[in-house]
């Protein structure tokens, strides 16, 4: 088989994937975009893309103040990791054994349930 004839799937799926693919340009879509990939997310077992592995972690110091959000990657990943949303839409990957990436973890899903807890 030629490598070409083995990529021409890969090619098909690309192609009705990117038709699905959409530009969100205000910030309430995009939350609801990013509060519906966490809803679908394990419905998906034993699938992942590969953007949702951290391939390296930041250098930098997580500062809880500018994460919006996050998530631990996939057990199939090659490294666990945990990928957090900053407030302007960037995605960081983080170590989970660092404690500091602990603590915003912990910080993030305090205040996830106390905004569930004042919508009900």
């Amino acid at each position: 088989m030629k490598v070409s004839d083995a990529a021409l799937p890969f090619l098909i799926l690309a192609a009705a994937l990117g038709t699905q693919a959409r530009v969100i340009h205000d910030t309430e879509t995009r939350e609801l975009m990013m509060e519906m990939h966490k809803m679908t997310r394990p419905m998906i077992r034993g699938f992942h893309r590969p953007a949702d592995c951290c391939l390296s972690y930041t250098s930098r110091r997580i500062r809880c103040v500018f994460m919006r959000d996050y998530f631990v990657t996939s057990s199939s990943c090659s490294q666990p990791g945990v990928i957090f949303y900053t407030k302007k839409g960037q995605r960081v990957c983080a170590n989970p054994r660092d404690s500091q990436v602990q603590d915003c973890m912990t910080n993030l899903k305090l205040k996830s349930d106390i905004r569930a807890t004042n919508k009900d």
